[in-house]
């Protein structure tokens, strides 16, 4: 069995290539780059290396978290693309859970943790069964002391192995003491996780419980900063339908060009596109369409074109009420996913010479500028700055 393996739940993440239990290719995310760019170059790179191609991979096994919102989104997406393109079964695997299964000690319970950031810890206690670790509650969103507290609680006090890529996010607390006197320590995790998650990956596979990619979901733990907002000098969060919002990304539709139309002619930095020009895409074979839609509604759009291993973005725009909530990336990532399958090697795309914000998230995206094109915009006359992206290395 040929399985990809991915984890993007923080900067410490990684990619695996497995035959089975046997890791042919481990890749590990290193630097600053973004995941958007960072994924499918590495595992372009991870299956050439154990001579393979993304079509010979028969499970796609990806962490659902607990992390960072917009890197568990990335991975999720590329992995729901690729299981919606080969009609590959997907595994969806605790990034908790992947780190206490290199856990060594003998305790009957085994406590993963990582740090959250803001002076808390995501954590998960699991009970070992034989070979197989059952979680004892929900993995949780905690402050360290609260952490240690609640694993005292659920352990009942029996021996726990401890196991983590941040130990002093607990052994510095003062009711560490007493477990440190018990003999317990936290063992330093490794941060190349995706060969764990690919081996439970597996498991799954051969246990028949497999998901695809509307079932497939994350586990974020913490809402995304986009969430919460502040009103009357407190801050308010705002749980859309009493967790997340329920999005997703699909093909643009002829039914769906009144409300892509109307969100084009809400937003000045969007290419002026009429309505015959949107319905005429909705229907025009070669091209990418696709809208993002927010709880049954359109929230966005992006409109591009493929021309031999070139592919350019025409048009992306995001409803005037849904920005700065993640919907242009998890729109680009999309178009990444579906050019890179359809053997794109370039993206690029052209951005009015004001648009500075549009500019910056191109950047952080992996786009870099490669000249101006005076006079390229009217109404108002403006130069466009020219970007590519380069989805192969």
């Amino acid at each position: 069995m040929i399985l990809l393996a991915l984890d993007t739940c923080d900067s410490r993440g990684s990619l695996a290539v497995l035959r089975d239990d046997e890791v042919l290719k481990s890749i590990a995310h290193e630097g600053s780059s973004d995941y958007s760019s960072w994924v499918l170059p590495t595992a372009d790179e991870a299956l050439r290396a154990a001579g393979l191609g993304i079509r010979d991979v028969e499970v796609f096994a990806a962490a659902t978290g607990p992390g960072s919102f917009t890197g568990v989104r990335i991975g999720l997406a590329t992995v729901k693309a690729w299981s919606e393109a080969y009609g590959r079964g997907i595994a969806g695997v605790s990034r908790l859970k992947a780190m206490a299964r290199q856990a060594s000690g003998a305790g009957a319970y085994v406590a993963a943790f990582a740090d959250a950031h803001r002076d808390q810890v995501f954590g998960a206690l699991f009970r070992r069964e034989g070979a197989a670790l059952t979680p004892v509650e929900s993995e949780m969103l905690a402050a360290p002391a609260e952490f240690l507290d609640w694993v005292k609680q659920r352990s009942a006090n029996g021996q726990v192995s401890w196991i983590s890529m941040d130990p002093e996010k607990v052994t510095t607390e003062d009711s560490w003491g007493s477990r440190a006197e018990a003999g317990e320590s936290v063992e330093m995790s490794t941060n190349v996780l995706a060969p764990a998650i690919g081996r439970i990956g597996r498991m799954r596979a051969l246990e028949g419980r497999l998901t695809d990619a509307l079932g497939l979901d994350a586990e974020y733990l913490r809402r995304p900063d986009a969430e919460v907002f502040w009103k009357g000098g407190r801050a308010v969060a705002m749980e859309i339908g009493k967790t997340h919002a329920v999005k997703s990304v699909r093909r643009f539709r002829p039914e769906d060009v009144d409300a892509v139309a109307a969100i084009g002619k809400d937003a000045p930095e969007a290419a002026t596109w009429s309505r015959e020009s949107y319905s005429k895409f909705a229907v025009e074979n070669g091209s990418l369409a696709l809208v993002l839609e927010t709880n049954g509604r359109i929230s966005g759009f992006l409109l591009g074109r493929r021309v031999g291993d070139q592919a350019e973005v025409l048009n992306l725009a995001v409803g005037s009420s849904d920005r700065r909530k993640g919907e242009g990336t998890a729109l680009l990532v999309a178009a990444f996913v579906e050019f890179a399958l359809r053997s794109v090697g370039s993206v690029y795309l052209e951005v009015r010479e004001s648009n500075t914000g549009a500019i910056a998230f191109y950047e952080k995206h992996g786009f870099a500028k490669t000249g101006l094109r005076r006079g390229y915009y009217r109404e108002p006359d403006e130069g466009a700055v020219t970007m590519e992206k380069k989805l192969t290395s």
